[in-house]
């Protein structure tokens, strides 16, 4: 290990969590609280310092200190056997049972489901076949059919983004609460003229939200401490190209739970999670 860049990078680490610091504690010195909205002057100080480390900054960065409420949500369970049903169009359906995982293969199709909540499909029939036209539009209507034929279809999904492909179009929808990403709610298809390729789906419902509301840290915080990170300095040229806020729930640890308040923070296409009450970090 490079012990000499390992100290360079603690010490680039520790004056930029410092100046901030120390800013807040004059703000608390000379006005007794910190202020609800960090200046233009700040902000620009941040992304000049950040700048010099390798680190650019192309997102907007939200300026106000906001408060949120703590949601609770719970998976989607999945009819795991009437899916077979509908993806094979049979009944008697044997599937292979691995753990937590339900998994089947037949003429061409794999169908897996994970915890009775994790979706993964692919159609082998579909693939490397030629691309034919194929609007934005006829794709999501092949994919929103397709959810609707199996039972997967839910109101509240958004479609995030279509991007073409050399046979089709990728798609992803996710989930939105009261105009805040819900994390982590998804939806991904490819698709072609012919049908849907793929499909990896994970849905949350939300349940109820508290009445309070919760004071979170600002955005200008959640930032220095992904810019911290170890990976992140050493990972060359940073760009933080998304900063926004959502409700995130830690899907791996439970099927029902409180969804928290974070700043979800893109670097390099890559996102990162921190809690808005509590700033732990996670991926």
């Amino acid at each position: 290990m490079d012990w000499a860049r390992a100290k360079t990078i603690l010490i680039i680490a520790f004056v930029i969590t410092n100046i901030f610091l120390a800013y807040n504690v004059w703000q608390t010195k000379y006005y007794g609280h910190r202020s609800e909205r960090i200046s233009d002057d700040r902000i620009e100080e941040l992304v000049n310092i950040l700048q010099q480390r390798g680190i650019s900054v192309s997102a907007p960065i939200p300026k106000d200190l906001y408060t949120n409420e703590i949601l609770t949500v719970e998976y989607m369970e999945i009819d795991t056997d009437g899916l077979m049903e509908t993806v094979f169009e049979r009944k008697g359906i044997n599937p292979v049972v691995q753990g937590d995982s339900v998994r089947h293969a037949e003429k061409g199709i794999v169908l897996e489901v994970k915890n009775n909540r994790e979706i993964f499909y692919k159609n082998l029939n579909l693939r490397n076949k030629p691309k034919q036209d194929l609007t934005q539009q006829q794709a999501v209507i092949i994919c929103e059919d397709f959810l609707k034929e199996h039972s997967l279809f839910n109101p509240s999904m958004v479609v995030e983004s279509v991007e073409a492909t050399e046979e089709g179009y990728y798609l992803s929808f996710d989930q939105r609460y009261k105009d805040k990403l819900l994390e982590k709610s998804f939806v991904e298809m490819e698709v072609t003229s012919d049908g849907v390729h793929s499909l990896h789906m994970l849905w949350l419902n939300p349940v109820k939200a508290e009445n309070s509301r919760k004071k979170i840290s600002h955005a200008i915080d959640a930032l220095i401490k992904v810019a911290s990170r170890k990976e992140v300095q050493e990972s060359g040229p940073a760009e933080i190209d998304s900063i926004r806020l959502v409700h995130y729930f830690d899907w791996e640890s439970a099927r029902e739970g409180e969804a928290f308040p974070a700043w979800r923070i893109s670097v390099n296409g890559e996102a990162y999670y921190v809690n808005a009450l509590t700033g732990q970090v996670s991926k």
